[in-house]
């Protein structure tokens, strides 16, 4: 008899081993909303399946802060910040201009509200004059060195461990996965690179504009205070048309300013057998914060498309990999 309930008890064991090595999600909770993702990956990626893309064709696209990894502060506006510190004994007239006032008076409750083109203007303005060599390794130098204010935890372990564990399983199943981020290319290409394995070429963002000069018999790229381009909004769409030449058959976004609105409408109009539209919605305070838009504009677009929300509360078991366990 008790043979019979070891032997019973080790095929439990067995079995719940073997479902969680079957599970490529296992940070999300099981609902409709994973259901529906391992559904739209395993029809999109079955020769034979109604709805199968050839592999040229599985793009996928994802904006950057706040879907891959949090926004408030995100690591942008506190390298731009700390660029700022360091420069104001030069620029004394910023203790009264805005935004650098607010910036330098206000810190990380500034970056909390602040829109994206605001605090990317504040990176260009901050190292301005940096070399592009230079500018890059002081942000990896940050990013490496530096906790989230909040958190206390180095910035590679607050990437989001359900969006971890989708980019990879998107990547096995002959997916190519590009980031779209209306921040600095420069910065969400390290961190891009460093949690998620995605190349920099895969990168798409904004960037300053670069003079090139001749300094002591060799070409330096040098960066001005001046924006080139602010990839947000519907610009986010012509840079995937440009630079990958085909509309995503999945795009994820999050629900902050509508910035990302644009990039799925762009992905549902592919014309694809099968396409998927996904928005993260900040409503977990406890494990990472909580908001939504006042104007409920991604909201709002996603009732009316049908677009999939994923709330972090109720459809991830876990956000980031320095929690000791799953809730």
């Amino acid at each position: 008899m008790f043979t019979r309930v070891l032997l019973l008890f080790a095929g439990i064991g067995l079995a719940t081993l073997c479902q969680a090595a079957a599970d490529p999600l296992p940070a999300w909770r099981d609902g409709p909303g994973k259901q529906r993702i391992l559904d739209f990956v395993r029809d999109v990626s079955t020769p034979g399946s109604p709805g199968y893309v050839t592999p040229a064709a599985r793009i996928a696209v994802f904006d950057d802060d706040g879907t891959l990894w949090p926004e408030k502060p995100g690591p942008q506006g506190l390298f731009a910040l700390r660029g700022l510190r360091d420069r104001s004994p030069q620029h004394p007239e910023w203790r009264t201009q805005m935004p650098f006032m607010a910036a330098l008076e206000l810190n990380g409750k500034y970056l909390q509200e602040a829109p994206d083109d605001a605090v990317f203007q504040l990176l260009a303005v901050a190292y301005a004059g940096r070399t592009q060599d230079d500018f890059r390794r002081e942000a990896r130098e940050f990013i490496g060195n530096t906790r989230h204010p909040r958190f206390q935890q180095p910035w590679t372990r607050l990437a989001y461990v359900p969006m971890r564990e989708l980019t990879a399983y998107l990547r096995a199943n002959g997916f190519h996965n590009f980031v779209i981020s209306a921040g600095s290319a420069d910065i969400a290409r390290i961190l891009a690179g460093d949690a998620y394995g995605i190349s920099g070429d895969d990168v798409i963002g904004s960037s300053v504009v670069t003079t090139l000069r001749d300094e002591d018999g060799k070409p330096v790229l040098r960066r001005l205070a001046s924006v080139h381009a602010l990839n947000d909004g519907p610009v986010k769409t012509l840079g995937i048309d440009q630079r990958i030449g085909m509309p995503p058959i999945l795009a994820v976004g999050n629900i902050r300013s509508g910035g990302d609105v644009d990039m799925l409408r762009f992905s549902q109009a592919s014309g694809a057998k099968r396409n998927l539209q996904i928005l993260i919605r900040h409503d977990d305070f406890e494990r990472e914060h909580i908001y939504d838009e006042k104007d409920r504009a991604s909201l709002a677009a996603a009732e009316a498309n049908g677009w999939m929300i994923v709330s972090m509360r109720y459809d991830w078991r876990q956000v980031f990999s320095s929690e000791t366990g799953t809730q």
